[in-house]
């Protein structure tokens, strides 16, 4: 631990020294490399691909989840086992999905006991944009963020307070009403949303399988954020998100019946933000995750079971502008990662101490450099460190952008695959990644036409898979290896006549050490939409998505097949404080399963309206 210690104070003393000889006579003014704003880093560059979702992006595709919208972006892989509400996992640049780090204004929100996040509750109530960083992000991020990280923040009030009540109803008795108010009132800021949402849904287990059973959803969610200056350049904001679910499922093996799952979860921050010096910025952000999950399931093999999960942490993060050219970022991150489950009477706990440092250089009017080295303190495996090294180049005569990173990661085992009764292994280590990537940003037709290439390449050990030992015994151990390679492509035109068209493509080669190809990673996905505005009243979208078959099993036996479906939504801006909206969703009654055995919806209409006032 000194040695790795002593190696990021080195480094970070060695970017003090080096910009005390950087010439003064370099360029004044930097070429625009397109900057995109990262929470963590709180830099105006990145040479990692970014892709910002925002509030308008929610409101032209009608997506009143998350996983929608995260569906069409390039590189994820989403997959719902069934109706609203049903189990859903990101798979991010083939990496599984307890190797996607999903954080909701700071707070890291994966499971303690399972490991991925299940984003078949979060809605975009209340959300004012995600950022997806794309590829290993261990670095400043720490376990879990390998295939890449996605950062969800809250609105912040603004301006003279606002109301709206938003209703949307339709197919399979789905109704969901918003009530949202935000606004600035001097003393402070403030923007708050509660919403509720209730559908009959389908049988989860797929119906062209022999089961009729519908399994309904409900969801109550309740999302703020108070926010207040201080002392000129100060800022200190409480966040909170609760959610109440109650949700039904098939049992195991299909059986029809009336399992359900009941959840509580809330997450809560309270961010202090303050200029210590002119170029020096502290954050210090306390953070809390609670969820606790009870289920019913008769019919399985486990009846009943309560499961907690509770993360709690501290981030102290120094912002610090050496000169116009040098900029770090280091800072100190504590979690504490519980887990229960009464049933199996696992109750154990994780406590983490993770160092970071990252400096970034502007070397002139184009290039851009970024160096950072993390090191962790774990109290049950061996502290890893990462490191992670990054650049781009900007052409500026023909706006070409080149960027390459070479990285390293780690994935920390779960609760479950430690502690487990009859199942877990403390010994187990940490999975390990070697990441390198080259990108292609370009720009044509003054700004009007945008394409974005990546190819990557990432190697994994010590992946971690449940092995049979024999006699029904079943044992977490660090048994594989795997190669994931892909290419990533994005592409968005602004034609004649308000008329829009994008397209994101990904194309992934996931195998481990035998040649086999991972679970549930589709070599192609495929996504367009075209959309249009018409004197700014009329908004028009026509969406397709394409993914191709996925292997299911180890085994191979259970193969999910490809899929096209079609959707289109409709926006009518009425007056300055009505908004009617409609949708389609599997326009041609697509017949297709995300996960293996289980349905997803056939053709299925929405419609509703937004009414704002002050």
């Amino acid at each position: 631990m000194q040695h790795s210690l002593k190696f990021v104070l080195s480094f970070l003393c060695l970017s003090l020294i080096f910009s005390e000889f950087t010439p003064l006579h370099a360029a004044d003014d930097f070429v625009d490399l397109k900057p995109l704003s990262v929470t963590r880093t709180r830099t105006s560059d990145t040479p990692a691909p970014v892709t910002l979702i925002t509030e308008k992006d929610f409101k032209e595709k009608q997506y009143t989840k998350v996983l929608d919208i995260l569906r069409e972006e390039v590189g994820m892989e989403v997959v719902q086992s069934g109706p609203l509400g049903a189990s859903t996992s990101v798979f991010m640049r083939g990496a599984g999905s307890s190797s996607t780090l999903v954080l909701v204004d700071g707070v890291q929100v994966n499971s303690n006991t399972l490991g991925s996040f299940n984003f078949a509750d979060i809605s975009v109530d209340n959300i004012e944009k995600i950022e997806v960083l794309r590829g290993p992000q261990s670095t400043l991020w720490g376990s879990d963020a390998v295939g890449g990280v996605i950062n969800i923040i809250t609105k912040r009030g603004k301006g003279k307070p606002r109301h709206s009540f938003t209703f949307e109803g339709g197919s399979f008795e789905t109704f969901k009403e918003t009530l949202n108010s935000s606004g600035d009132l001097d003393f402070m800021d403030y923007s708050l949303s509660v919403s509720r949402t209730d559908s009959e849904g389908f049988s989860s287990a797929n119906e062209n399988r022999g089961n009729t059973e519908d399994d309904g959803y409900e969801n109550t969610t309740v999302s703020t954020r108070l926010g207040r200056n201080f002392l000129d350049d100060g800022r200190v904001d409480f966040i909170g998100r609760f959610t109440k679910v109650i949700n039904e499922f098939d049992s195991f093996g299909f059986v029809d019946g009336k399992p359900f799952s009941k959840s509580d979860a809330y997450y809560l921050a309270l961010p202090i933000q303050k200029t210590m010096m002119d170029r020096w910025d502290l954050k210090i952000n306390p953070t809390l995750a609670y969820e606790f999950l009870r289920t019913l399931d008769p019919g399985g093999f486990t009846k009943k079971s309560h499961i907690l999960n509770r993360t709690h942490g501290v981030d102290v993060q120094n912002n610090v502008e050496i000169n116009k050219y040098f900029s770090t970022i280091f800072g100190y991150e504590y979690e504490s990662r519980n887990g229960v489950n009464e049933e199996s009477e696992l109750r154990d706990t994780i406590l983490n101490n993770g160092f970071y440092v990252e400096t970034q250089c502007h070397c002139g009017e184009s290039l851009l450099l970024t160096a950072g080295f993390r090191h962790d303190i774990n109290s049950v495996f061996e502290d890893p460190t990462t490191y992670k090294f990054s650049g781009a180049y900007l052409f500026k005569k023909t706006g070409t952008r080149l960027r390459g990173v070479y990285a390293t990661g780690f994935r920390a085992p779960t609760l479950n695959e430690l502690f487990f009764p009859n199942f877990g292994t403390p010994t187990l280590k940490p999975e390990e990644s070697t990441s390198w990537e080259v990108g292609l940003d370009q720009e044509l037709i003054d700004g009007k036409v945008n394409i974005a290439v990546t190819y990557f390449e990432t190697d994994f050990e010590n992946l971690i898979e449940t092995v049979d030992l024999g006699g029904f015994v079943f044992r977490a151990q660090n048994v594989a290896k795997a190669t994931v390679k892909g290419v990533e492509t994005a592409i968005h035109i602004d034609l004649p006549q308000n008329f829009r068209v994008s397209t994101s493509y990904t194309w992934l080669n996931a195998r481990d050490d035998d040649g086999e190809p991972l679970n549930r990673r589709a070599e192609h996905n495929f996504s367009a939409n075209l959309s249009h505005t018409w004197r700014e009243k009329l908004n028009s979208l026509v969406g397709m998505r394409v993914r191709s078959a996925i292997r299911s099993n180890s085994t191979g036996t259970q193969v999910t097949g490809g899929f096209t479906t079609v959707r289109a939504a409709l926006s009518y801006q009425v007056n300055k404080s009505l908004r009617l909206t409609a949708r389609g969703e599997n326009l041609f009654n697509e017949n297709y399963e995300e996960v293996f055995g289980f349905g997803q919806a056939g053709v299925s209409g929405y419609g509703g309206f937004t009414w704002t006032f002050n």
